[in-house]
């Protein structure tokens, strides 16, 4: 009797980690962000690989240099960001990838509900707070945290944004983020002095162990300023999402410098969580509110 209950016991466990197992190679995972290059084969041809798209574990992608493609696991509310240069399953990207972010059911569901909306899908370059519409789990006023934190980061003088250009004042920052603008004609980072008329587009190195949310501001010697990267609509902002512990080339958005004879200085902005980065666009003052956790690095260009 002992030995025939042994041998139901360990068919049980058996049969139990047969299912679990079927139950995890046939998961979906809900494509949230892609950044950089990446496609998907879909028979024996590669298509571009974007947002919104349903992948299995046996999904083969194909991923290109500093690119970036982030997943969510809805059943287990985990995110998952796959780096791996070039052409891999995605049980394979699974296994290669760093820890996945836990998120909240409120978040999850959030965050699909917002990707899916049709204001996620409309991009732009906005010349003002754009003031995107709350929903029962973000509030526009956790925008106006960012503008606290940024307005308490340099020593100020006649503006919160000349503070923050003076290469005199040191910023204080609290997440390590790096960046630098690269010629689309070299591959190469530009220098200090560039041409003008050059073209080029934004590299960004995240040194944290959390996946972040960026985007940079172009502000010029006459306080003009410009959004270097897009944004929606919604304030979903996966596509302006860089993984934990990895750099990505936004190469589908290069810009020009226009002007010669211009200073010109950008200022990487990060963030924890999304937010809507349009309202960098605004004046950026500070209320002494509560601050967002924010990350920020300068770098001032001169045009010949």
């Amino acid at each position: 009797m002992k030995k025939k209950t042994y041998g139901a016991k360990r068919l049980l466990m058996l049969v139990t980690a047969l299912l679990m197992a079927a139950t995890i190679s046939a998961a979906d995972y809900l494509v949230y962000s892609v950044v950089g290059t990446a496609k998907i084969y879909e028979g024996s041809k590669t298509v571009a690989l974007n947002a919104r798209k349903t992948l299995t574990t046996a999904s083969k992608l194909v991923i290109g240099k500093e690119s970036a493609v982030t997943v969510i696991d809805e059943v287990n509310s985990k995110m998952y960001s796959f780096t791996t240069e070039g052409t891999n399953t995605v049980s394979a990207l699974l296994k290669a990838a760093k820890a996945p972010k836990n998120l909240s059911k409120q978040y999850l569901s959030y965050m699909v509900k917002q990707l899916f909306s049709k204001e996620s899908k409309n991009l732009s370059h906005p010349s003002a707070y754009m003031q995107a519409t709350a929903t029962s789990y973000r509030a526009t006023a956790r925008d106006s945290f960012l503008l606290n934190r940024l307005a308490s980061m340099a020593e100020m003088t006649a503006s919160v944004e000349s503070s923050l250009i003076q290469p005199k004042n040191l910023l204080s920052t609290d997440l390590d983020v790096r960046f630098d603008l690269v010629s689309c004609e070299t591959g190469e980072p530009i220098n200090p002095e560039v041409d003008v008329f050059t073209n080029c587009y934004v590299r960004v190195t995240n040194r944290t162990e959390e996946p972040l949310y960026v985007n940079v501001l172009d502000i010029d010697e006459r306080g003009n300023k410009y959004l270097v990267l897009p944004v929606d609509e919604a304030a979903t902002c996966a596509h302006l999402l860089v993984p934990a512990g990895c750099t990505v080339a936004f190469k589908s958005e290069p810009f020009e410098f226009s002007e010669a004879n211009s200073r010109e200085t950008f200022l990487l902005v990060a963030t924890e969580e999304p937010v809507d980065f349009s309202i960098l666009m605004s004046p950026i003052r500070g209320n002494g509110g509560d601050q967002m956790k924010s990350g920020i690095y300068r770098v001032s260009y001169l045009t010949k």
